[in-house]
């Protein structure tokens, strides 16, 4: 178990006072443990602070901390509230009894549900607990707990969107017909045609699909219709630079394969739109957006893509930018992970009843369901989705770490073992192996040589058999904290590297190790989420440098390791929330030794339909069942408020 957190607040001797500094001191140790870090446990603190001098009776200070982190753990899964449910068992209820399991406290939940209800039933004067239109940190609103910025937001998306699906339909027929006559490198389906047309005849539509079903040629075709439609300045974006740069590439691909293309195809070929972040989209700089309500996007339509990662906040920021008149169209898959902060937009949207204009793509090209190892995938990713827990135990192998061959479905139970931790580890190295890590490093003995910042013609070769190799699978984990978590998994695997190089102290990366940029540098072009490798770079001046490479407009480049150090970790190893977006030959997901609240169906799911042909799954049988028996705390009022809005 990881190492308790402490209270850090302003505030801290008058919790002392109150008694509750050993709770905070074991409830850090379950916000560590579900990625919430200090400043999970630093709100918690502060507003039982804040509301010392009106909690009544003593139990109150430890009710109002558990509430706040059950809420922060709801958020990083998705919600933007959380069902106080009357004090009878619920999801609020279960979350209670899973914070006390995880900080070792011996909580009784019925009695911290009763607290809680009595705090939240009537809100008193001056407290942090509010209702309504409240200006105070946690409003009651719905049956449900949120923090105040969040109802606010949520309100206000509900009705920018019921404008926008308020909004008359046009004829997309024509523009239709063309696209399905003059198709790019694979011919829409009949389900792919319905969405595209979905889509070319509102102001707003959402197309969701599992992996595979084609969500990205889809889009392609969508741009092309919109521009048949007269349809000028098209905006691509996605919330990860990794997902725009595949979006930018999918389009480019579509536009060049097509035989016989029109007037308006050939334009798009000859300026094909580029994706970029939505944050880049909307000119984010200095804790702001430069493009609002009062200075709107120069748009005349806006594609999203992987839309699954979007968040409330940015949902708003997007609606309030985005001209009325111009159409917005969510592409992503509503069954994956959320955005880690409070929202899970197209989840919400895609539930029947909801929004009127939603497409559904059901069929996978992603796993060939004609390879024995691309239909296990696919069994194994249907069990999980479809909650069938007896298909789930019968889906993968039973292998040892030795035996793993990364085909079809696999499982390793550590829990069965006299020390879990190293088959966990195993594993892992297994999966290292497979995957060329040990090859990687021997590779890197070759010094790449670069002019200007591109790769030298007569190394481009092993150049690019480099990154494919370490393109080909990965190491898979719930958490960044936590021994099974990236960081340490990471820091295990730079060990075995060091241990196989020659190299001068022990520097924090080392060539062949593949890593990965944690926050957008625009002006190096690099994103949050793109991965790249480390190689010896000779620039020119007979002398090599160790470098990062990524691929920037379609080229390998190289970037001073210095000049990225604060937003650059290894990648061995990744969060499932990191994933998202990849295609990947084979995975192993390493589960926590503890059944943690952030093991979800959900969770699970995205991870295995990463992999085309391979999946290796690393967890005790019960943290697997009770995972995939766990959905994703996804609460929200935003269909309620939308329904409302709608049929008013």
């Amino acid at each position: 178990m990881s190492q308790p957190l402490h209270p850090q607040g302003t505030l801290r001797a008058r919790i002392e006072r109150v008694g509750t500094g050993e709770l905070f001191r074991r409830l850090g140790v379950g916000a560590r443990s579900c990625d919430l870090g200090d400043q999970g446990l630093y709100l918690a603190e502060e507003l039982v602070a804040a509301d010392v001098g009106w909690l009544g009776a003593s139990d109150q200070p430890e009710a109002l901390a558990i509430l706040v982190l059950a809420l922060m753990i709801a958020q990083r899964q998705g919600s933007t509230c959380l069902p106080l449910d009357g004090g009878r068992k619920g999801p609020l209820r279960d979350l209670i009894a899973d914070i006390g399991r995880v900080a070792k406290l011996e909580l009784d939940a019925a009695r911290v549900m009763k607290t809680i209800t009595n705090l939240t039933g009537a809100p008193r004067f001056n407290s942090v607990i509010g209702a309504g239109e409240a200006r105070v940190p946690l409003i009651v609103d719905l049956d449900a707990v949120y923090t105040e910025r969040a109802r606010w937001l949520e309100q206000r998306v509900a009705h920018r969107l019921a404008e926008r699906l308020a909004r008359p339909a046009r004829d997309e027929s024509a523009a239709l017909a063309d696209l399905v006559a003059r198709p790019g490198s694979r011919a829409l389906s009949d389900e792919q045609q319905k969405a595209v047309a979905l889509a070319l005849g509102g102001g707003f539509t959402v197309i969701t699909g599992g992996p595979g079903t084609g969500k990205t040629l889809v889009a392609a075709a969508i741009v092309r219709g919109l521009a048949r439609l007269g349809v000028t300045e098209i905006a691509l974006a996605a919330h990860t630079g990794k997902a725009a740069n595949r979006l930018t590439e999918v389009i480019a691909e579509q536009l060049g394969a097509i035989a016989d293309p029109s007037e308006s195809d050939r334009a798009l070929a000859a300026a094909p739109p580029a994706a970029q972040t939505l944050h880049r989209l909307l000119g984010f700089g200095g804790h702001r957006f430069a493009h609002h309500a009062q200075s709107p996007l120069p748009a005349g339509a806006v594609l999203v893509d992987e839309a699954s990662m979007v968040d409330l906040e940015m949902m708003d920021a997007l609606l309030d930018a985005l001209p009325a008149s111009s159409p917005l169209i969510l592409v992503g898959d509503a069954h994956q992970l959320p955005a880690i902060d409070a929202g899970q937009i197209l989840a919400d949207l895609a539930e029947p009843g909801v929004a009127p204009r939603v497409a559904v793509l059901a069929t996978s090209y992603r796993m060939n369901l004609d390879d024995a190892a691309g239909r296990a995938v696919y069994d194994l990713a249907q069990a999980i989705h479809d909650d069938d827990l007896g298909k789930l135990a019968s889906r993968a192998v039973p292998r040892t770490p030795s035996s793993l061959a990364f085909t079809g479905a696999e499982w390793v139970d550590p829990s069965t073992a006299k020390k879990p931790h190293d088959v966990t580890l195993a594993v892992a190295e297994t999966t290292w192996h497979h995957f060329g890590g040990p090859a990687a490093l021997r590779a890197s003995e070759t010094v790449f040589r670069f002019v200007d910042g591109t790769i030298d013609p007569r190394d481009a070769a092993a150049l690019e058999a480099l990154w494919t190799q370490l393109q080909r699978g990965r190491i898979l984990t719930v958490t960044r904290a936590l021994p099974t978590g990236s960081v340490a998994i990471n820091a295990h695997l730079h060990e075995l590297a060091l241990e196989r190089l020659t190299v001068t102290g022990r520097p924090d990366f080392v060539p062949g190790e593949p890593v990965m940029v944690t926050a957008n540098d625009y002006h190096r072009g690099l994103f949050n989420g793109d991965q790249g490798l480390i190689v010896r770079a000779d620039e020119g001046l007979d002398r090599h440098h160790f470098r990062a490479v990524f691929r920037c407009g379609g080229q390998l480049r190289p970037f001073a390791i210095e000049a990225l150090r604060d937003r650059l970790e290894l990648s061995w190893a990744l969060t499932v929330h990191k994933s998202q977006g990849s295609e990947l030959d084979g995975i192993a997901l390493l589960l926590p030794h503890d059944d943690l609240p952030l093991v979800t169906r959900e969770l699970l799911y995205t991870g295995i339909t990463r992999a085309r042909r391979g999946v290796v799954l690393c967890g005790s049988k019960a943290i697997l069942t009770s995972g995939a028996r766990r959905g994703a705390l996804r609460h929200s009022r935003l269909g309620a408020r939308l329904r409302a809005k709608l049929t008013s």
